[in-house]
């Protein structure tokens, strides 16, 4: 069943993910690595702008997030994911995507515990109103 794109749906995501064989956990990993726009559509119930939002996209980031993703999957562990806005408000321009160089120091630091990949969506700080 697919899952809504939101922290508890993600969460839902991994969790079972985590729960399969490693050989059906690989598989997830190489369809991720192959399109991960397909990926997202196959596995989320997408919002008409979280299509879009994906869909626009850049091939290089698109490849950059699920390269990151498919890394930390393999680690054993699960992506740290946040997104703060809800899915009529994922227009393309409506918010940030931030997430760490799954290749930075800080993220190899340790091969033994390596540290799950960050990814947060939020409204961008432009946008924000200051009280």
């Amino acid at each position: 069943m697919k899952k809504i794109l939101n922290n508890e749906g993600v969460g839902l995501f991994q969790e079972e993910m985590f729960q399969l064989t490693l050989s059906e956990q690989q598989f997830l990993i190489t369809q991720i690595r192959l399109d991960f726009a397909l990926f997202m559509a196959t596995h989320f119930d997408l919002h008409k702008n979280q299509i879009i939002q994906i869909s626009s996209m850049s091939d290089s980031f698109k490849s950059m997030l699920a390269e990151g993703i498919a890394t930390t999957w393999e680690s054993g562990q699960p992506i740290n994911f946040y997104k703060e806005t809800l899915a009529v408000d994922d227009v393309p321009d409506a918010k940030d995507i931030i997430m760490s160089d799954p290749n930075s120091p800080l993220m190899m630091m340790s091969s033994v515990n390596p540290i799950p990949l960050p990814l947060m969506v939020s409204h961008p700080i432009s946008s924000l109103t200051q009280y």
